[in-house]
């Protein structure tokens, strides 16, 4: 968080908009790969996958957050 007080309010909509446009990134792969009906893959890779993309998901939603908190303890 200290490292967001230290963004300038543009850098710090932009980091917010680029976490957001990864977020739908990651939503969408996820979303595509696993929607795959022709695509055979064990499913120990499946688990691990849903690992991954879970855990990315999760990372940048705090992140947002963060974004957000920042925001709007600046504009308070």
């Amino acid at each position: 968080m200290d490292e967001l007080s230290k963004l300038s309010d543009a850098e710090l909509m932009n980091k917010l908009a680029s976490l957001k446009e990864d977020l739908e990134d990651v939503e969408n792969e996820r979303s595509f790969i696993f929607k795959q009906s022709g695509m055979h893959v064990s499913s120990g890779k499946i688990v691990a996958q849903m690992e991954e993309f879970d855990a990315d998901i999760t990372k940048l939603k705090a992140q947002i957050c963060e974004c957000t908190d920042e925001i709007e303890q600046r504009n308070c």
